[in-house]
């Protein structure tokens, strides 16, 4: 028996109360929903998408781009929830409320510490600014079939790098390996036991240009994976023993072999690699945050007037100064987001051009072109002399 819809009052409470109860993992779902829609690969990066803006199994990112536009920061959401119409409410209550399963929560930077052990890293890293914990219901499908697996082998920690609109169809259904683009040691699920290297997957992408929490930001899953050695490959790492005859401390050892051990060419998977080739043995547990800001080019500092969420989300506080005045065009996300393209099309272009410039045809026209410009300067200089 289905429920009866909500009115649009009861909407705005279900979002007032999702906002108040942690404003911050609002702010991110928001930011990787808007970071989706906002991407040339909406159409497949923007799963789930919101029925509401659906006509004649089309998808209307235009009217959905539009209605996000009217959405004001979280900060300042509780004072204008009133004044916003039922086609903006409902997308709200659908980001956050209908599809707030996985929930998030906002991880204390206290335990910023508890949660990065769970995967020591021998490289250095940069702190990030914000760590979410993704936390499913006991009955959810994937949950259930990782707890079954993880019944007869150890569960281990990793990190998996990826753009930033790839997130909410993550965050939503997993990691997919068949939607895996590198497939330099095998198909699979990749991850690495060194933050800095899922860093490098990992770019600043453009987000939402009214987040408290950068309108750049920079996403790492931090995942759970049963070890299954059927399933799972990856290379035991021996690191070198200190003088005292312990191995490395974390985040000290300089990590430039790590980096590049993908490079080595001989076709094994290097340290600190894993490669899982079954979606049911990953579950992303962490969500782990670089914010900056485009506008000023700052980066959050922890410890600093930004580095928490009680300071960011204080209701009586006014909207941060550093919001874009103007959001970057598609077309200017699609050419950030597709360098290497834009840069093999100026190549083939240039090729073109020069063939042309070299060509008979290419050399006619330019004695054409410059008979032309001797009789233009011909006439030019008997007309003077008759003067």
């Amino acid at each position: 028996m289905e429920m009866p819809p909500l009115s649009i009052e009861a909407k705005r409470l279900l979002v007032l109360k999702t906002i108040i109860h942690d404003p911050a993992a609002a702010d991110l779902r928001l930011s990787l929903f808007v970071s989706a829609a906002r991407s040339f690969r909406y159409d497949s990066c923007l799963q789930p998408f919101p029925p509401d803006f659906t006509q004649n199994n089309e998808k209307c990112i235009d009217l959905l781009c539009q209605v996000l536009d009217t959405v004001p920061s979280v900060v300042d959401l509780p004072a204008e929830l009133n004044t916003l119409d039922e086609k903006t409410i409902g997308l709200l209550h659908w980001i956050l409320c209908r599809q707030a399963r996985p929930a998030l929560r906002n991880v204390p930077k206290a335990q910023f510490d508890e949660v990065l052990s769970k995967c020591p890293c021998y490289a250095k890293y940069a702190m990030p600014n914000h760590i979410f914990e993704v936390l499913y219901r006991e009955n959810n499908a994937n949950e259930r079939a990782f707890q079954d697996h993880a019944s007869a082998f150890r569960t281990r920690h990793a990190f998996h790098g990826s753009r930033l609109f790839n997130f909410h169809s993550i965050l939503h259904y997993g990691l997919q390996q068949h939607l895996n683009k590198v497939s330099l040691f095998g198909e699979g699920i990749y991850l690495s036991a060194e933050l800095q290297v899922s860093q490098m997957f990992s770019p600043n992408g453009s987000g939402w240009n009214k987040s408290s929490l950068g309108t750049h930001l920079a996403c790492i899953a931090l995942c759970e994976y049963v070890d299954n050695p059927n399933y799972v490959k990856s290379q035991e790492e021996t690191p070198a023993l200190a003088a005292d005859g312990r191995t490395p401390a974390t985040g000290t050892s300089d990590g430039a072999s790590i980096m590049t051990a993908s490079l080595s060419g001989n076709g094994s998977i290097p340290e600190r690699y894993i490669l899982v080739k079954n979606n049911e043995l990953v579950q992303v547990r962490y969500l782990i945050l670089y914010g900056t800001t485009k506008d000023n080019n700052t980066t959050a500092v922890p410890g600093g007037p930004q580095s928490t969420a009680d300071a960011l989300y204080a209701l009586p506080a006014r909207q941060p100064s550093y919001q874009m005045r103007h959001p970057p065009s598609r077309f200017i996300q699609w050419i950030a987001n597709n360098k290497g393209f834009v840069l093999i099309g100026g190549y083939v272009g240039l090729l073109l051009i020069v063939g042309f410039i070299n060509s008979r045809n290419a050399h006619f026209v330019k004695e054409m072109f410059l008979r032309k410009l001797n009789h233009v300067y011909n006439a030019v200089l008997g007309y003077c002399g008759k003067e």
